[in-house]
């Protein structure tokens, strides 16, 4: 009966978007305004009362926290004495925060506050405040005020809330020629053959 509940709850929260608090929910600390894309019980892993989120925090699809030493089974076949041992650190996310997508939080690692983590990123060093951050290993790329210059060159549409439909529409209004190959099949010539 508890492993049917277990299921039915994890559905009814996953389909309904309810994931943060879910996460609440087994046991992760987590403020306000935050997002997270994927299943908790997946990104959160075995010990997701070890982890604190601050506010605005965006946990984007395939990010998973670690926080716990995997290591430790080789130990156990070289010493007996580490049989019954475990190690565990947790994860300290600050406010402001961006996880890119499949990134993966090792344990004992803590993200300071306007942090961008980019996709695919295995961090494993402290991230200080006000930085972007990427890479196997993450490192330094650059800060947030350089990367909020970036932003200031790139055309923004005001599309956050709109349908993917009425988003189609707005763009190709804007910019038809990102559009005018949609009849088109991929890799037909111009001549029309393939």
């Amino acid at each position: 009966m508890k492993i049917k509940k277990f299921f039915l709850t994890l559905i009814y929260f996953y389909l309904l978007h309810k994931t943060v608090k879910l996460a609440r929910i087994i046991g992760v600390k987590i403020g306000s305004n935050c997002q997270i894309l994927d299943n908790p019980y997946k990104v959160f892993g075995s010990e997701p009362w070890l982890i604190r989120l601050g506010d605005h925090v965006d946990i984007t699809t395939g990010v998973r926290f670690v926080n716990h030493e995997g290591g430790i089974w080789i130990m156990r076949g070289i010493e007996s004495k580490y049989n019954d041992c475990d190690t565990f650190k947790p994860i300290v996310v600050g406010n402001n925060v961006l996880i890119g997508l499949n990134s993966l939080i090792m344990p004992g690692i803590t993200i300071g506050d306007n942090v961008i983590i980019a996709a695919h990123s295995v961090v494993t060093k402290d991230v200080p405040s006000n930085s972007v951050v990427g890479g196997n290993p993450a490192k330094y790329i650059c800060s947030i005020e350089q990367f909020e210059n970036k932003f200031r060159e790139r055309e923004l549409f005001p599309t956050k809330h709109m349908s993917s439909k009425k988003k189609k529409e707005f763009l190709k209004e804007k910019h038809p020629e990102w559009f005018a190959n949609d009849n088109k099949n991929i890799g037909e010539k111009k001549d029309g053959t393939v």
